[in-house]
């Protein structure tokens, strides 16, 4: 059976792993490399196995942990060109490092196909990704976009299980601490999806057959995983979880706690 661990995902830090102890792939590491080491070690995992890191995009919470992990593994990274260019220029690639773009072409990594879809974000690139497993499973990862484009629907739609994000409640973002321009920024078209927003593409995807969801990428100031929960829920009403779908909240790290989703 097909796995994908959601080893952190937050504001704080992202870092999910494909595949499972005999091999998979990374996708960013925003968090220190000791902290991604003992949450792969907290799951059987190993760096070892892993046959590349598919970075989304070069906000800190995504790459901050990359320099360090790669100094200590040699693996490749795959990045669109332009993110690539970026990350050089920041110097978070050690001498060295093998940098694959991976511009609109499908890569095969440890026995994945791996192919990226541009998502709209207030950075100069951004993307999501769709794996094939070796079984012929199929799974979507797409945090941080402020909309559900054609393109991100046509990269998703029909995945055994999809990784989005629920990123924040739209009065919480209101009355919140923000200062206005963050909170605009966040509601923009290049900021991040609502829990109302992410609720209506999850029943289209149920309605052209996916079944599993992972939702992420939760604020921690403008959101909370009940509320996250719920909204899901109502949206995909009258569907019924666990018989129809299966419903996953990712944690912001997973706490010790196994955080393999089988699918």
């Amino acid at each position: 059976m097909a796995r994908m661990y959601p080893l952190f995902s937050s504001s704080k830090g992202n870092c999910i792993y494909f595949g499972d102890s005999e091999g998979g792939i990374m996708i960013d590491c925003g968090v220190s490399c000791k902290r991604v080491c003992g949450a792969l070690a907290e799951n059987g995992l190993s760096p070892d196995r892993i046959g590349g890191i598919f970075v989304t995009h070069t906000h800190s919470d995504h790459i901050k942990g990359l320099t360090v992990f790669l100094k200590k593994h040699r693996i490749p990274v795959y990045a669109q060109r332009r993110n690539i260019k970026i990350m050089q220029e920041k110097g978070c690639l050690p001498e060295g490092t093998e940098c694959i773009p991976i511009d609109g072409e499908s890569r095969e990594v440890a026995g994945f196909c791996v192919k990226m879809f541009e998502t709209r974000h207030d950075t100069p690139a951004s993307c999501g990704y769709r794996i094939t497993y070796p079984d012929g499973k199929s799974a979507a990862l797409c945090t941080d976009l402020g909309c559900v484009t054609d393109t991100v629907w046509q990269s998703i739609c029909g995945c055994d299980l999809v990784m989005i994000e629920s990123n924040y409640d739209p009065d919480m973002l209101r009355h919140g601490s923000y200062p206005p321009e963050l909170k605009a920024r966040i509601a923009s078209d290049f900021g991040h999806l609502s829990n109302a927003e992410c609720g209506e593409t999850l029943a289209s995807l149920c309605d052209s057959g996916t079944m599993n969801f992972v939702l992420g990428h939760i604020s921690e100031e403008n959101n909370t995983p009940e509320t996250v929960e719920r909204s899901a829920v109502e949206a995909l009403f009258p569907r019924v979880a666990r018989r129809d779908y299966m419903l996953y909240i990712a944690k912001p790290e997973s706490g010790g706690v196994p955080a393999a989703v089988i699918f």
